[in-house]
């Protein structure tokens, strides 16, 4: 053989010998690779198998398709126990059955909705890098973690207020609204109400020098609903102030110069004497406590408990939930705080003299989206409010600055027209020239989805790997204007928000996306729009402030010595109430307690509006809602005669309200009988009678029938159960009754 050709055989050898050992290592590779660097999710299978001693060894890959969602997920493949409530405890975190099994997965199925709709990440991967993408923000879907979980819940549950499990959600839900980001931003086809009170004729409602201070440096006046601040780097920066007391006069000078004509009935300010009493005694009692803090501490009584001259007030403004030290247990009972609608003990020095009195004669004449209701006050009394409000202030008035005086100079006037465009200040207020401009922010209907790589990070940026869509929101909300950079510059306003309040905003905003979700898979809310406008409409009146709800007391029961003196709880107004009525005095309030002081309020309801409340008011105490009849019995005149008997030895009338045939009004201690045909439910009146402390704690009715035990065992042979149906047929039928059974006389004390 010649010698080249054995050195080529050689070297084939060599070749070979390389490529075979290559081949062996690549296959123990691929074993180990496929059991031990790659395939991870077989241990957790093998080990899951172990734990529930199924004593097999088969793994395989566990994949859930959704169509109607376009979902592939494999995720229960390493998340074995994902849906076994036995898998709780000392197992591996990978293994555990889902945190929330039973508040989640039995109303979501893991084989009909799948993971990834509300966990995102990759669901086709099946390591936890791929799936989950750690480390890396720019992921196509990155794994949401923590409470940025309760962002998913807004696909399927938009129209879903209170969602348990997405308390967070829902906070940030409530905030988005009630700080008006809707305003400049839209998230919807419908632009919001604006939320803040109308400018159309500001020049008759603010003082000048106030409105400079105000815009300059908004004060935080009650946790909802907050004015902004537009240069929050003024405090330090002088340049900035220079600028900010420049901007803030132009616009000033612009709502001024615009400001309409507002006819004003009385611009009458006295504030000493008798007037300024009856005006404090009035704010005491119809109700204006329930909302309105006065913030200065000179009010003088608690209601029902009148202290002595100069003693001070203890109890006048705490806004919170701590009482003072001599609070009663009906007052530390009650838990809304007082941070509804603005304190009023400095309104001196903010409203042009005389704006009280025409504002409480309708505030609807002056801002027809006014949320605050019409007190129902007469001409008098609106002008003694006004007099005991100017009289408890202290702050003097802030002078009117010279280039606000009139005329204007049209420079500064036009100068405040492009700052307002600029700053979008009609998102929030209706201001003329303003009417119809479109929303100054950018559309955040996907903002979800928004790539963190074209957003705006801090200064100096984060490492790269925290450069993330979470980080990126969470900074823009706690300080706006500082991610300001070269050409950028950021307009959007400083709330001041916590990092709390941050953070529920960001769940919101994670949870806002351009995603088509199936019909079948949306919630709609429990009873359906009506119900969630007639919630909305209940939170944003103010209801809760004077009334028991969801078994919070009102506010203003801090300010009374019994619960009774309080007005009624909403909770059991529609097992109570009938609907019809509820309906009536919804749309047109009238007196019904003689003995409270507080007056309902007219809060100017749509018919469409008041049957919604009905409605909810009724379901909320467990009834069908809708407008419905009651059920009640006529009574032949021996039935009659024998009630009107009854009804007298029970002597009713020394405390409830009833108008006789000749016109004579009995006591006025209790509701009107003479309205329960109309107003009051049968059934409910039936327990009631039997047991009233049970069905209205509190009540000072007593209990007529105790341990089953009749006091007129003479009356149908003393059984009790006939007695109460014969009071309540008795009762629905006032008004309605035969000739000869008219009500009894009332019983005066010291009469036999």
């Amino acid at each position: 053989m010649p010698p080249f050709l054995a050195d080529e055989q050689r070297n084939y050898k060599i070749i070979f010998m390389i490529l075979s050992v290559s081949l062996a290592l690549a296959a123990v590779w691929a074993f180990f690779d496929e059991d031990v660097t790659r395939r991870p999710w077989k241990q957790w299978q093998r080990l899951y198998a172990q734990l529930l001693d199924h004593g097999a060894d088969q793994v395989a890959v566990a994949q859930l398709v959704v169509p109607e969602l376009q979902v592939v997920d494999r995720c229960t493949t390493c998340h074995a126990g994902i849906d076994n409530p036995a898998m709780v405890g000392g197992n591996h975190k990978v293994l555990q059955v889902h945190p929330q099994r039973d508040t989640l997965l039995k109303h979501h199925p893991s084989l009909q909705f799948g993971c990834t709709p509300c966990h995102r990440g990759q669901g086709l991967a099946l390591t936890e890098g791929t799936a989950h993408g750690p480390g890396d923000p720019h992921w196509l879907e990155p794994l949401l973690r923590g409470p940025y979980v309760q962002a998913s819940c807004l696909g399927c549950h938009a129209a879903t207020e209170h969602l348990a499990g997405a308390e967070i959600l829902a906070k940030g839900k409530q905030l988005f609204t009630e700080l008006g980001c809707a305003g400049c931003h839209a998230i919807g086809p419908e632009a919001p109400p604006r939320r803040g009170p109308s400018l159309v004729h500001v020049a008759q409602k603010l003082l000048p020098g106030y409105m400079v201070t105000w815009i300059a440096n908004p004060e935080k006046r009650r946790a909802r609903y907050q004015m902004p601040q537009f240069w929050p780097k003024a405090a330090t920066d002088p340049s900035e102030a220079t600028r900010r007391d420049r901007e803030v006069l132009a616009i000033a000078a612009y709502l001024l110069e615009k400001s309409e004509a507002w006819p004003m009935a009385s611009a009458a300010t006295a504030v000493a004497g008798e007037r300024a009493a009856l005006g404090k005694a009035l704010f005491d009692q119809v109700g204006c406590r329930g909302c309105h803090a006065l913030g200065g501490g000179r009010d003088t009584v608690r209601i029902a408990e009148p202290k002595a001259a100069g003693s001070g007030d203890a109890w006048a403004d705490f806004g919170g939930n701590d009482a003072p030290g001599d609070a009663s247990p009906v007052a530390l009972a009650a838990a809304a705080t007082i941070d509804f609608a603005p304190p009023l003990g400095e309104v001196a020095s903010r409203l042009q003299p005389g704006f009280i009195a025409n504002w409480l004669r309708d505030p609807s004449q002056y801002w027809r989206e006014a949320r605050m209701p019409t007190p129902r006050l007469v001409e008098g009394e609106t002008l003694y409010i006004q007099s005991y409000l100017h009289s408890v202030a202290t702050l003097p008035v802030p002078p009117t600055p010279a280039a606000l005086a009139t005329p204007r100079d049209p420079k500064l006037v036009e100068q405040g027209l492009k700052l307002i465009t600029v700053y979008g200040c009609a998102g929030c207020h209706e201001i003329p020239g303003f009417a119809t401009d479109a929303r100054p922010g950018p559309d955040l209907a996907d903002y979800g989805s928004k790539d963190p790589r074209d957003m705006l990070q801090p200064t100096p940026p984060p490492p790269r790997h925290q450069r993330t869509w979470e980080r990126a929101t969470e900074a823009k909300l706690l300080a706006p204007q500082a991610l300001s950079a070269g050409t950028i510059k950021l307009v959007m306003p400083d709330y001041g928000l916590q990092p709390e309040q941050v953070q529920a905003l960001a769940v919101f905003l994670r949870g806002l996306r351009s995603q088509t979700i199936p019909a079948a898979y949306r919630a709609e809310p429990a009873g359906g729009q009506a119900r969630l406008q007639a919630e909305n409409l209940i939170q944003e009146r103010g209801c809760q402030q004077c009334h028991q709800l969801r078994g919070l007391n009102g506010a203003i029961l801090r300010y009374y010595e019994q619960a009774h003196l309080a007005p009624p709880s909403l909770d059991v107004a529609g097992k109570r109430l009938q609907p019809q009525w509820m309906f009536s005095y919804l749309l047109e309030p009238a007196p019904v307690r003689p003995w409270l002081q507080v007056r309902m309020p007219q809060f100017r309801f749509t018919p469409a509006e008041a049957e919604n409340v009905t409605a909810w008011l009724a379901e909320n105490a467990g009834k069908a809602g809708g407008l419905r009849p009651m059920p009640i019995h006529a009574v032949s005149p021996q039935r009659a005669e024998m009630g009107a008997h009854l009804f007298e030895r029970l002597k009713c009338v020394t405390c409830h309200r009833l108008v006789r045939g000749d016109g004579v009004e009995t006591a006025q201690l209790a509701p009107d009988l003479g309205l329960a045909r109309q107003r009051l439910d049968p059934a409910w009146v039936r327990n009631f009678i039997e047991d009233p402390g049970k069905v209205l704690p509190g009540t000072k009715m007593p209990q007529f029938f105790p341990d089953g035990q009749s006091p007129t065992p003479d009356v149908l042979g003393g059984n009790v159960a006939a007695q109460m149906e014969l009071l309540v047929d008795y009762l629905m039928n006032l008004g309605l009754l035969p000739v000869g059974a008219e009500p009894p006389a009332p019983v005066r004390k010291g009469a036999p």
